[in-house]
C-alpha cells in the first residue's frame, strides 16, 4: 500500500506538470493571436485612412484633368482665345504696340 501512495504523488506530480504546460501553451497561444489581432486591425485602418485620402486626391485630380481638356480645347480651336492667353500669361504683344503692366 505504501507503493500505492508514492505512485499516486508521483501521478499527481506528471499530471499537474502536464496541465501547468498545456495553461502555459494555452495562454502563449492566446497573447500571441491577440497581438496578430491587435496588428491586422491596425494595418487595416491605415489601408483603410490611405484609401480615403488616395480616393480624395483621384477626385481632385479628375476634377484638374477635366478643366485642363477644356482648356486645351478652347486654346486649339479659338485663335482669340489663344491670343488673350498669351496676352495675359506671357505678356506677349503685337508689332508696334505698347504693352504697360499694371500690378496692385
Amino acid at each position: 500500500m505504501a507503493r500505492g501512495g508514492k505512485e499516486k504523488k508521483s501521478e499527481s506530480r506528471e499530471q499537474k506538470f502536464i496541465n501547468g504546460f498545456w495553461m502555459t501553451l494555452t495562454i502563449v497561444i492566446v497573447i500571441c493571436t491577440v497581438f496578430v489581432s491587435i496588428s491586422t486591425i491596425i494595418g487595416m485602418m491605415r489601408t483603410r485612412s490611405n484609401r480615403k485620402e488616395l480616393e480624395r486626391k483621384i477626385t481632385l485630380l479628375e476634377q484638374k484633368l477635366e478643366a485642363d481638356s477644356i482648356f486645351i480645347e478652347r486654346i486649339t480651336t479659338s485663335p482669340e482665345y489663344m491670343e488673350e492667353y498669351a496676352r495675359e500669361t506671357f505678356h506677349m504683344q503685337r508689332k508696334g504696340e505698347t504693352v504697360y503692366i499694371l500690378e496692385n
